[in-house]
């Protein structure tokens, strides 16, 4: 679990949602929440990269710095 509350919350709601719209199959809810969770990463790092400007040659160090940020929210 994250121990960032709204970004848990945010990942929990986006598992969820994908979870039903692929008709709610049983015994697969962590892969449901790994995959919100990168999406929810995705996200991240692109508007972090956006709000920096868009610099050239910085997304992988952003993807890896915001990588970084939510596994040590991680238990």
């Amino acid at each position: 679990m994250l121990k960032n509350t709204e970004l848990a919350e945010a990942v929990r709601n986006t598992a969820y949602f994908l979870w039903e719209q692929d008709g709610r199959p049983e015994g697969r809810s962590f892969e449901y929440w790994l995959k919100a969770k990168e999406m929810h990463l995705r996200q991240m790092a692109y508007d972090r990269w956006l709000a920096e400007g868009t610099p050239i040659g910085r997304a992988e160090e952003i993807w890896r710095d915001v990588a970084e940020e939510i596994e040590s929210n991680d238990p």
